[in-house]
């Protein structure tokens, strides 16, 4: 009978430790489709990956909420969002809109709610890799959003929140980029 205090012998362990262990590279195609880094170095987005998530969501939930801390840059990839202001003023938000990237780089609040309009597809990117990847120059954030006109205010205070969104047909709507 074996101790419980040694390791039966094996022949198979000698392999195992001789066995070369390769490594994946990391998916940096969700990265690429995302303007903030579709300019990047591939090495910065391969170590900026690790850090990154796509997430499908569904219709009605949250992305952003008006007050609180921004702790990550989210990118509409596909779907639409809203952004609605404290006053109820809803702003609609399309592929390619980055929602909270400034406010995490300045340690800011989100001055809207953000919310999938749609089933959306996202791509979130967490607060310290954010600010390596600007720091390193391997994000490049959307300057911000057109404001409104003085007669919609609200529109305007939701698109501090909200970049690469332009005016069409008289309301916000993100940019597309393919």
């Amino acid at each position: 009978m074996a101790s419980p205090h040694r390791a039966p012998h094996s022949s198979r362990a000698g392999i195992a430790a001789r066995t070369l262990v390769r490594r994946r590279r990391p998916d940096i195609g969700p990265l690429r489709r995302a303007a903030a880094f579709a300019d990047a170095d591939p090495r910065a987005l391969a170590a900026l990956a690790p850090r990154a998530d796509v997430l499908r969501l569904p219709r009605g939930r949250p992305l952003a909420e008006a007050g609180t801390t921004a702790r990550e840059l989210v990118v509409v990839l596909a779907g639409e969002a809203v952004a609605i202001a404290p006053d109820g003023t809803r702003v609609t938000l399309g592929a390619g809109t980055q929602v909270g990237g400034r406010e995490v780089v300045a340690g800011g609040r989100h001055a809207a709610t953000v919310m999938a309009a749609t089933a959306v597809e996202v791509l979130v990117v967490d607060g310290p890799a954010l600010r390596w990847a600007v720091a390193e120059g391997a994000a490049r954030l959307a300057p911000p959003a057109t404001p409104a006109p003085p007669a919609t205010p609200a529109a305007s205070s939701a698109s501090t929140v909200i970049t690469g969104a332009t005016r069409r047909r008289g309301e916000l709507v993100g940019q597309h980029h393919p």
